[in-house]
């Protein structure tokens, strides 16, 4: 049994599957383009909140992130309740870690936010001119406004930038802005994310980054629609790695969507019931491997105990020698070849 609800000490809650964002890296779209291939979109509310987080669940744990695999916190009109809610039951509201491309809510959101003592990630990828090729429909001068709010109001903030080609010539005034502005961190990441067309809602390109094979929509799309194809998000086929040491075991943890949905990790949870049924190789073949392991893991409608009883079902396919036996692409992917 990989744990019992009582072992568990983290929760990745994705708190909204809506964004004001249009990422053209991101699986709520293709390439930018508005591509909806089977998520639900929903704001978790209060009620749902309470239902799924009991007083002595809270209270057990010592972590909480937000970071959702579709959308984002500033969509949720919730947000702050559920949050005030947490900080009711639990005494580690200074380990709640929020990722947010920032580029909603008003100044009194990012205020309450701040007071609350969360600590948050500002996705800030570039300066005015740049911020906004890949972090789409958001606004470099909004984003910077709602983290002056937060931070003068007392909250943790930690500047986070995606590397990417063009914004490369910035990330030193980018961290320089950061420290002059009371930012805590400065983090630059590389995501893999620096190659592809950037469409907008008429399939027309507006960006190109890095040097693609092709930019055609259709080109583009036939390949992500492959369904025999196991391969990661730049197309790259997937070798198995050995042994997989699984991390949401390491740190007791579980990934809750909004919908109240609960598995042992982000990567296991792009809606796997409905996503992924032609344009990424790569949802497409976890997706399809993990559905019939799937069983009673809405927590709107099971008991936590239940809704983690199927991870014993991940668990066994480990040691499978192969993909088409068995092992699950996203363990092999994300935790095979670790070191214990």
């Amino acid at each position: 049994m990989m744990y019992a609800v009582g072992d568990i000490r983290q929760v990745h809650l994705e708190i909204s599957s809506e964004c004001n964002a249009a990422c053209p890296k991101c699986p709520r779209n293709l390439c930018g383009y508005p591509h909806n291939d089977g998520y639900e979109e929903h704001s978790m509310t209060l009620a749902e909140a309470k239902r799924i987080f009991s007083p002595a669940f809270l209270q057990q744990l010592n972590q909480i992130t937000i970071n959702g695999n579709f959308g984002d916190i500033v969509m949720n009109p919730d947000a702050l309740k559920i949050i005030e809610y947490f900080k009711q039951h639990t005494t580690i509201l200074s380990n709640l870690s929020i990722s947010t491309n920032g580029g909603a809510k008003d100044r009194a959101f990012w205020q309450r936010l701040g007071e609350l003592g969360a600590q948050v990630h500002f996705c800030i990828d570039g300066l005015g001119d740049t911020h906004s090729i890949y972090r789409r429909n958001t606004v470099y001068s909004t984003v910077i406004r709602n983290a002056q709010a937060f931070i003068g109001a007392g909250g943790h903030a930690v500047w986070k930038m995606i590397d990417f080609e063009h914004n490369r010539h910035q990330h030193d005034q980018a961290r320089t802005i950061a420290v002059n502005m009371g930012f805590k961190q400065f983090e630059l990441i590389d995501h893999g994310r620096n190659q592809g067309p950037i469409y907008d809602k008429d399939k027309n390109i507006v960006f190109v980054m890095g040097k693609p094979n092709t930019t055609d929509f259709d080109v583009i799309f036939s390949q992500l629609a492959d369904p025999n194809a196991v391969t990661d998000i730049d197309n790259h086929p997937i070798e198995i790695k050995d042994p997989i040491i699984c991390e949401a075991v390491r740190l007791k943890s579980v990934y809750i969507t909004s919908v109240g949905e609960v598995y042992p990790c982000c990567y296991l949870g792009f809606a796997p019931k409905t996503f992924g049924h032609g344009t990424h190789n790569y949802t497409n073949a976890v997706n399809t491997q993990l559905r019939p392991l799937i069983s009673n893991n809405n927590a709107l409608e099971h008991s936590l105990e239940e809704c983690i009883a199927w991870f014993n079902n991940v668990e066994k396919t480990w040691d499978i020698a192969t993909y088409g036996e068995g092992r699950l692409i996203a363990c092999n992917n994300m935790c095979g070849g670790c070191k214990s």
